[in-house]
């Protein structure tokens, strides 16, 4: 299932920064991606809809509205989005909960996989995505509240416009927080330019001050 989840990706949410852990650790990570593997559900649901950019940074996708400096810019002559979000299941959750309770070490490795393998996980579905397009258009990388200045609150109005709750079991909490904890939601722009598509994640988040961005 996550044939590709990066074992740099999975140090790096551990706190190993240029450096790799040693052979227990590596062990632990492995047993705990075959967990994560036995325990996840993985589903998403997509949305394509028009877009249009004000000159005061107001954005109107489909028929949701937001105004957004950081994600205007990122959707710069995009005249269309995918509404997007995914999740592991709630599987996962259940796990955490388990080992927060009995072997604290074990859940840290369990938050550290699954964080990777919902990334994974979206980039597989952002791939099925873009395959999925017209010639000559392409993706650009995923956009998610709380991103730059596009606010948390947004998480709400985008996950009922793709009828998240019903359609894959996402729900938010008073606090803007998801429900499975290991899902996401975004905003994909759909570009002519491929040159613009190449961005990763840590570049294209303005959250320079994260202890897991990318050097």
């Amino acid at each position: 299932m996550f044939e590709k989840l990066s074992r740099r990706e999975v140090w790096r949410y551990l706190g190993y920064k240029g450096s790799e852990p040693d052979e227990t650790v590596c062990q632990l990570v492995e047993e705990t991606i075959e967990m994560v593997e036995n325990a996840a559900v993985p589903r998403q649901v997509s949305r394509r809809v028009t877009c249009k950019i004000q000159p005061d940074n107001r954005l109107f996708l489909g028929s949701l509205e937001v105004t957004s400096q950081s994600l205007a810019k990122h959707l710069r002559d995009c005249n269309e989005v995918i509404l997007f979000a995914a999740t592991l299941g709630s599987g996962i959750d259940r796990l955490l909960q388990r080992y927060n309770r009995l072997q604290v070490s074990r859940a840290a490795v369990l938050q550290a996989v699954s964080a990777a393998a919902v990334e994974e996980w979206c980039d597989q579905c952002q791939k099925q995505l873009g395959d999925g397009l017209e010639e000559g258009l392409y993706l650009r990388p995923r956009f998610s509240p709380g991103y730059g200045d596009l606010p948390l609150a947004f998480q709400r109005p985008l996950l009922e416009s793709l009828e998240a709750g019903k359609r894959i079991g996402i729900e938010l909490t008073d606090t803007l927080l998801m429900t499975p904890t290991k899902s996401v939601s975004a905003i994909i722009g759909i570009t002519s330019d491929k040159k613009s598509c190449t961005v990763h994640h840590c570049a294209a988040c303005a959250k320079t001050d994260c202890p897991f961005r990318k050097v």
